[in-house]
């Protein structure tokens, strides 16, 4: 297959790396925005040749609280540098240790930290949890956005690896339609070189399943200013530009994201109950993400679909008893909402009613 390939053109990685190396030289810290965790991988093995660079995953760490992590490399006297990949978790379940850091930083004066961070942390409501750990957000890069070159070069990396050929016709179809997200086109090599099937290029499981991800990897902000963007809406807020602008000049808009986000708007995400009460999302099975009790509410909010449900007939249904307290309902609709959520549907799926109950607003469909 000749010569090795690296995944992106040297000219993209050096504004990576230049970045790293100028935080690092400066002694203080800096935060790369936009890449997402599947190219952690990528960039972290091309930076493999600096062995100064030792790395912090906060996923992979058995992590309760910040005193877990040893960093016991690190010394004052000469120059340390971590890179911190999916840290993200600091803006949810490990706020705790953004003090830690923050401390170490102050402490250590040739430490630098190098955060890596999928969501944008400079929209508003994200910046309220970091702005006041100062020594941590000095340098601030947004991962550049891919030119021509650099999808067609991955392209021909992945080909080089799976060890397979692909024609000129079929790479200028996958690059037209997956864009700079190299998750995608990796996808649609590796389905054509299994299958040598052009017809469920990007319509087969697996690619359904990576768009699924990708839509619902992004912040609620910006599903909803995605889908106004799709739809050619022109009224945006401040704070819509922002997100417009921003996924503008990222990797995650792409021709086929579009096209899936534009289906699921059509379809509105709908829940259904088949004749063996197992609960569907449009036409999906997901009896499996739910607790017992869980799959007790929800089937009977589909059958009660836009009826109010006062809060004591849902409590008995629930519990099978009158006698239950209004905390316990209360944790059990946040949990259920919550649940929603993470499948891409709406908060307010159900509606709370003051002092009177719940409104489900599904379009109940029976299978």
């Amino acid at each position: 297959m000749g010569k090795s390939i690296s995944p992106i053109s040297e000219k993209t990685f050096s504004r990576f790396s230049n970045f790293i190396d100028d935080v690092i030289n400066r002694n203080e810290c800096g935060s790369i925005i936009g890449l997402t965790q599947r190219e952690h991988g990528y960039r972290i093995n091309q930076l493999k040749n600096r062995a100064t660079l030792k790395i912090v995953d906060l996923k992979s760490y058995f992590l309760d609280d910040p005193e877990d992590i040893e960093l016991s490399e690190i010394n004052n006297k000469r120059l340390s540098c971590f890179l911190i990949t999916n840290a993200d978790c600091l803006l949810e379940e490990k706020q705790a240790f953004l003090t830690y850091f923050n401390d170490l930083v102050r402490k250590n004066k040739n430490l630098s930290l190098i955060f890596f961070f999928q969501h944008n942390i400079t929209y508003p409501w994200n910046m309220k949890a970091l702005s006041p750990y100062q020594y941590l957000f000095q340098n601030i890069l947004f991962y550049p956005k891919y030119n021509q070159v650099d999808p067609k070069q991955f392209l021909f990396y992945i080909e080089q690896k799976l060890k397979t050929k692909v024609s000129v016709h079929i790479k200028n179809l996958i690059l037209k339609e997956c864009g700079g997200d190299l998750w995608l086109i990796k996808e649609a090599v590796r389905y054509y070189a299994k299958t040598k099937n052009t017809k469920n290029l990007f319509d087969h499981e697996e690619m359904i399943f990576r768009l699924k991800v990708t839509y619902n990897e992004l912040e609620e902000q910006e599903k909803q200013v995605f889908k106004k963007f799709i739809k050619q809406e022109v009224n945006f807020t401040d704070e819509e530009n922002t997100v417009l602008s921003y996924l503008e000049t990222s990797n995650i808009i792409s021709p086929l994201l579009s096209k899936f986000i534009s289906q699921q708007t059509v379809k509105e995400n709908n829940l259904s109950l088949g004749k063996d009460q197992k609960i569907f999302l449009n036409s999906f099975p997901v009896d499996y993400f739910f607790s017992k009790t869980e799959k007790k509410g929800l089937r009977f909010f589909l059958n009660q679909t836009s009826r109010l449900i006062t809060r004591n007939q849902l409590g008995t249904i629930l519990w099978n008893d009158s006698d239950f307290s209004d905390w316990a309902l209360d944790q059990f609709i946040k949990r259920l909402r919550n649940k929603l959520i993470k499948l891409g549907l709406d908060r307010q799926l159900i509606k709370t009613k003051k002092n009177q109950g719940f409104v489900f607003n599904n379009h109940y469909v029976n299978l």
